[in-house]
């Protein structure tokens, strides 16, 4: 625009908060010094350093020595005698840093982060995200930054662990933030001695929170969650790495205290090849945003059922009715599992080995209205109600109009057996109609 004509050039540096107008420097492209000499005093966004090449550090050096200008910074798998050379300019204070990503490609680069980075104060910063970092200093230098926004600490490695209280003493500060993802590289439950959830009337209020990402070990979830409220927040990504004994009854009680998340009417059941998810949503149709994602590691599928079961029935009891079910498996599951038998035989091996698990599942969804089958669940689901006696039908699924399966047509013995199911409910008058689904799984 600004080489158009003088007219639209003088207007565009005349307003270049409202245009939110940044020099791009990146190191393989120019030289500070002609960046400066062709442009006015704007702030300067320093991007995509990588190797930092021996001949750029000089003109990186420059740039980084206008830390009253600097608005932003993004490091991406920038090499170990980089971080040497950025490491001891990026002690000083940079009052315009508004964004920040660093990523780390080795844990033993982590020593060369002071407490002193950034001067340990951020008071502009609106957007951080840590890839790999171990950072000890890091929550005194998110209590200096009272304008953050977004907060993305990733892959957090075991010499970066943070404890849920002072994460919790972290976030009562950010009044602004509106969206926290907080994911950690390997499982790491509390220490021994470890204070657990605190009462509640010592909860913070996140008042501006409306999107949450974790992935941990679930008591540190557990013990994170009992010490919030976050009132607005409508979506949340939860990934649990696997325990023998699952318990979320503080994720059930959160989910609770935020009306939003609580609105579903949809729910899809994933069976992976290690993990089961579980995703909810506001909107009936496939597409859409999506309220609520829970994954369970389990990595034994033999007990992926049960695993499943056990969560459904601490959690679920909270969230409204749900309409609609989904049950799926990935149509390509990297490793195979033993519940993806192939079609030929999976008919033969349920008709004499029935799972009485899969009811108990079901009998957790009591006002499922249409319940969507892919074409491997559908035979162990069906045989399992028909093994139900007539007179216990109405318990599973009580509410249930509807059941699609995907090619029907294809596997007619099992609408043959959901059929039979379907017959036992008539004498109640709760008429169960059988559909034809075009789903790809």
């Amino acid at each position: 625009m600004v080489h158009i004509c003088r007219r639209w050039r003088n207007l565009a540096f005349a307003s270049p908060r409202h245009l939110n107008l940044q020099l791009l420097f990146r190191a393989s492209y120019q030289t500070v010094e002609k960046m400066l000499d062709t442009w006015p005093e704007l702030p300067i966004y320093i991007h995509d350093l990588g190797e930092l090449r021996e001949e750029a550090r000089d003109d990186v050096a420059a740039a980084l020595k206008l830390n009253h200008r600097v608005s932003g910074i993004r490091l991406e798998k920038a090499s170990f005698s980089a971080w040497e050379t950025l490491g001891s300019l990026m002690r000083r204070p940079f009052p315009a840093l508004t964004h920040l990503w660093v990523r780390q490609p080795f844990h033993s680069m982590n020593d060369l982060i002071s407490r002193s980075f950034l001067g340990g104060s951020t008071p502009s910063l609106r957007v951080l995200l840590f890839n790999g970092v171990s950072f000890p200093a890091l929550p005194d230098l998110l209590l200096s930054a009272p304008n953050l926004v977004y907060l993305f600490l990733h892959n957090i490695p075991p010499s970066g662990y943070i404890s849920p209280q002072a994460m919790v003493t972290v976030l009562s500060a950010l009044t602004r933030l509106k969206s926290l993802s907080l994911t950690f590289s390997s499982s790491q439950p509390l220490p021994d001695g470890a204070i657990r959830t605190p009462p509640s009337h010592t909860r913070p209020f996140l008042r501006s929170l409306t999107f949450l990402r974790f992935q941990g070990d679930p008591e540190y979830m557990e013990d994170l969650v009992a010490q919030m409220d976050a009132p607005l927040l409508g979506s949340m990504e939860i990934t649990l790495f696997h325990r023998e004994v699952l318990e979320v009854s503080e994720l059930a009680k959160f989910v609770r205290r935020a009306d939003r998340l609580s609105l579903v009417h949809r729910a899809e059941v994933t069976f992976g090849s290690f993990c089961i998810s579980v995703t909810l949503s506001r909107n009936l149709r496939k597409v859409g945003p999506k309220t609520l994602m829970l994954k369970l590691a389990c990595p034994e599928s033999d007990l992926q059922l049960s695993y499943l079961a056990h969560f459904c029935a601490s959690c679920l009891p909270t969230l409204c009715p749900f309409e609609s079910l989904h049950i799926l498996v990935p149509p390509r599951p990297s490793k195979p599992l033993r519940i993806l038998v192939s079609l030929e035989h999976a008919w033969i091996d349920v008709m004499d080995h029935p799972d009485p698990q899969w009811l108990e599942l079901l009998r957790l969804f009591n006002n499922v209205k249409n319940l969507r089958l892919c074409k491997i669940i559908a035979p162990r689901i069906a045989r399992a109600l028909t093994w139900l006696p007539e007179e216990q039908s109405m318990g599973v699924l009580p509410a249930l109009e509807n059941v699609f399966i995907s090619r029907l047509e294809s596997f007619g013995y099992v609408g043959e057996a959901i059929s039979e199911f379907a017959d036992a409910r008539q004498p109640f008058g709760c008429p169960v109609s059988i559909h034809n689904w075009e789903g790809t799984t």
